[in-house]
């Protein structure tokens, strides 16, 4: 019963999000839409042994052993949405790491600002140490490797052609889908309040647009706005699109512990990192190789699905 009338009430914020009516025609350039790549094939040979087999082994590693406690304070700055950020989180709970995870608002500029220089994120702080590093595979680089959390877990990337086309075919349809639904309720820590809602529709344009046009004074909120939510109203159609594309998945996913043959690799963060960001759309369908996928690194990592809130 809460489920539901939790549902019930994302709906309604999510109608009430995107509500304001476009102002007078903007000017400003726009460009076709973004051209969808075909598949290429893999440079990788996958073996896989029966789905039958990989979902009886999906189960992530249990987390009743003790924490791993730094001697040092590791501070982990993120955006819950932020698929370089869920990188990130992913090598810590891998590895069972204890560490301190700091949302930041998507406005806030002097908080990243005064630890690197500039608005980015993920950002690993050490403040004992008084040290500060950006850049989401090298922080997940920096865990593995530190040999105080136990060995290394994580083998090279493998540079999979099949994934990168996979992503790259999918972008304009997930960012669609995806981008409106962050915002659309407040309920990210990061969107907590509407000036970081605001900024982000400011900064993420919709396909067909030119970011630089996007950020500039040919459009204002309530175009953009408009612009999102004419993307929730086309979620039928793109719902198709997407579902149709993830049955791709089950073909590129050698098992539900690694997506590669190789085994766990920087491939795993990479595409898990991603992959989560779709379990905001309600009504996404996922295979039964990619849901094991998608449970064991949720579980494994520690880093929460957005079954529970999806629009």
């Amino acid at each position: 019963m809460i489920r539901q009338v939790l549902g019930l009430a994302l709906v309604a914020a999510a109608a009430e999000a995107f509500s304001v009516a476009p102002s007078a025609p903007m000017t400003g350039s726009r460009v076709p839409a973004i051209a969808r790549a075909g598949a290429h094939q893999s440079s990788v040979s996958l073996r896989r042994p029966a789905l039958s087999s990989l979902l009886m082994t999906a189960a992530a590693p249990s987390k009743d052993a003790p924490k791993i406690v730094p001697d040092k304070e590791h501070k982990l700055y993120v955006y819950d949405h932020c698929p370089f950020c869920v990188r990130a989180r992913l090598i810590f709970g891998l590895k069972n790491v204890n560490y301190n995870l700091v949302f930041m608002a998507n406005d806030d500029i002097p908080t990243p600002t005064k630890l690197i220089g500039k608005k980015l994120a993920p950002i690993l702080e050490i403040p004992a140490d008084g040290f500060a590093m950006p850049e989401s595979m090298d922080i997940v680089k920096r865990i593995d490797e530190d040999q105080a959390f136990g060995p290394s877990i994580l083998k090279p990337a493998s540079d999979r052609a099949d994934i990168k086309a996979w992503e790259k075919k999918v972008k304009p349809i997930f960012g669609q889908l995806q981008r409106p639904r962050y915002v659309a309720t407040g309920l990210l820590p990061e969107f907590a309040f509407a000036s970081a809602r605001d900024a982000f529709v400011k900064n993420h344009q919709m396909p067909g647009f030119e970011k630089a046009d996007w950020k500039s004074d040919a459009y204002d909120m309530a175009f953009r706005k408009a612009e999102y939510q004419k993307a929730m109203e086309k979620t039928p159609e793109l719902l198709v699109q997407a579902n149709e594309a993830l049955k791709e998945m089950e073909d590129i996913i050698y098992s539900p512990q690694h997506c590669s043959e190789q085994g766990l690799s920087y491939d795993d963060i990479a595409l898990f990192a991603r992959l989560r960001s779709i379990t905001i759309i309600k009504g996404i369908q996922m295979g039964p190789k990619l849901q094991a996928y998608m449970e064991y690194f949720s579980k494994a990592g520690d880093v929460p699905l957005y079954d529970a809130m999806a629009l």
